[in-house]
């Protein structure tokens, strides 16, 4: 009886092995069960991987916005407003685009970094945050915070461009942004992909519709003849000034005979005026730099007498600076004879009032000179 239950049991044993081996054998494989289960496994921590990259980016952006100002502030600025003078010739178009580009090009750069992140190798991820640093770093410096508004942050001839340029990139910014979300929104609620250009495509479009209007708003500056001697005859202080020719160009060549000591130049303005007895002659020329530091160190070395080149007869010359600017005023009798020390107040007297009227254009304030040290008008 032992061996026959015995047996049994393993005959029933072997029964349901069969048959579960035969279920084994008919069943449906879903290859799909493991990655569900693990999908839903991770599914709870990708926001809060996702809200951890965010708060890491921004407070990156903080740190790198205090440590700009502080480290960099007013050398940087005034070094990169420096450059874009120079390669601009600082008009107001120029220098609208250049702060136009401060601003806009870090963030279309950091756009188009998100959007191919995932797309690019381990290698290169590395090289985009280097290459992104100097840019943005660069932007920051502009971006006003704390006790400092724009104003303070721009400088030199055509800062008031820069601003325009600034300003309006941060409205494209600001535009970008509101259009990518909303784009984002629409294209989850109806199930669209989006290419993984749409991104850039996008912010790049809201920015450029900033710069036409920055372009259309910015107020041109006085830094060629047109706009610096924009009067054909002028009167000051009782005197009648006739303009008789002027002149702009790039660069300084034939300022002065030894063209090295005006290196880093960005243009010159010329013009000369007779008086409206049309004995003194005075000639101008205004040699724009970046910066006013690079404006005082190239007239350091030059004595206050230095004439300019290529003037015939007898000429008293004077050079002075005014902001960005060094002036070369050179005054003479219109026969070239030789000036008597009698003459050479109401001479200078000319002179003055050209050099102030110059100045007055480039501050947007007229003011006439007043007579002093025997510097005045002409008795007869």
């Amino acid at each position: 009886m032992w061996n026959l239950k015995g047996g049994r049991g393993r005959s029933v044993d072997l029964v349901a092995q069969a048959r579960a081996d035969a279920e084994r054998r008919h069943a449906v494989p879903r290859p799909d069960a493991a990655p569900q289960a693990q999908e839903g496994a991770e599914a709870p921590a990708r926001p809060a991987r996702a809200g951890l990259s965010l708060g890491a980016l921004l407070a990156f952006g903080l740190v790198t916005f205090v440590v700009a100002q502080a480290a960099l502030g007013y050398v940087g600025r005034d070094r990169i407003q420096g450059y874009a003078c120079a390669a601009t010739g600082c008009t107001g178009p120029g220098m609208a685009t250049a702060g136009w580009l401060l601003i806009t090009v870090p963030f279309l750069y950091v756009v188009a970094a998100v959007a191919l992140w995932s797309r690019l190798p381990g290698r290169a991820r590395p090289v985009l945050i280097l290459l992104a640093a100097p840019l943005v770093v660069g932007g920051f410096l502009f971006v006003p915070g704390g006790r400092n508004d724009l104003d303070d942050l721009v400088d030199g001839p055509a800062r008031y461009a820069t601003a325009t340029g600034v300003t309006w990139a941060g409205a494209g910014v600001a535009l970008a942004v509101l259009t990518l979300l909303v784009v984002a929104v629409l294209a989850e609620n109806r199930k669209v992909a989006l290419p993984p250009v749409w991104a850039s495509l996008v912010a790049a479009g809201a920015c450029l519709a900033m710069l036409g209007v920055a372009l259309a708003r910015v107020e041109p500056v006085p830094v060629t003849a047109e706009l610096a001697f924009p009067e054909r005859t002028f009167t000051a202080a009782g005197d009648t000034l006739t303009r008789t020719s002027t002149d702009d160009r790039r660069g300084c060549a034939g300022v002065l005979a030894g063209d090295g000591r005006l290196d880093g130049c960005v243009r010159t303005v010329r013009g000369s005026w007779t008086t409206d007895d049309s004995d003194a002659v005075v000639r101008l020329a205004a040699v724009l730099f970046p910066t006013e530091a690079v404006a005082r160190a190239r007239r350091g070395p030059l004595r206050s007498g230095t004439a300019q080149a290529g003037l015939d007869g007898e000429t008293v010359d004077v050079v002075s600076t005014s902001g960005s600017w060094v002036l070369f005023v050179s005054v003479g009798h219109a026969d070239g004879r030789a000036i008597a020390r009698s003459d050479r107040g109401h001479l200078m007297w000319a002179a003055s009032q050209v050099v102030y009227r110059f100045i007055g254009y480039q501050v947007g304030l007229l003011v006439a000179p007043t007579p002093k040290d025997d510097i005045g008008p002409r008795t007869p």
